[in-house]
């Protein structure tokens, strides 16, 4: 008369409990190995500043002006003979005028020592 209800026993399969724990443990492994051996830490930073260069016609050479700085220590500014300006503050302004025709060039020298080039231009 009466039937009794069958229980129902819904679990995850073997197979996926096994995939999810593999995948958990590589997951756990990738991030200890990135503490462990401190990956990306030796990633240096870039300049982060702005820099207008203008152009000087009699004798031909190059202004530039610091518009922008958040980490640069120094900047350099370089005419094709190799002759050199350097600034450091927002505002300032340096000219190299030696009269030759080439690359100008701006390089910066980071707080930790290291230089990138900022920007150039023909003249």
């Amino acid at each position: 008369m009466f039937k009794k209800a069958q229980e129902k026993t819904d679990a995850v399969s073997p197979v996926i409990g096994v995939i999810l724990l593999v995948a958990v443990t590589v997951a756990l492994v990738a991030l200890a190995t990135v503490i462990v051996f401190d990956i990306g830490s030796d990633v240096s930073d870039t300049a982060d500043a702005t820099v207008q260069l203008d152009g000087v016609d009699d004798p031909v050479g190059v202004q530039a002006t610091v518009v922008r700085n958040e980490n640069v220590a120094e900047f350099t500014l370089e005419d094709p003979e190799g002759n050199s300006e350097t600034m450091s503050e927002v505002g300032e302004t340096v000219t190299v005028d030696e009269g030759e025709e080439g690359t100008y060039t701006v390089v910066a020298e980071l707080e930790d020592g290291s230089e990138e080039v900022l920007t150039s231009t023909d003249r």
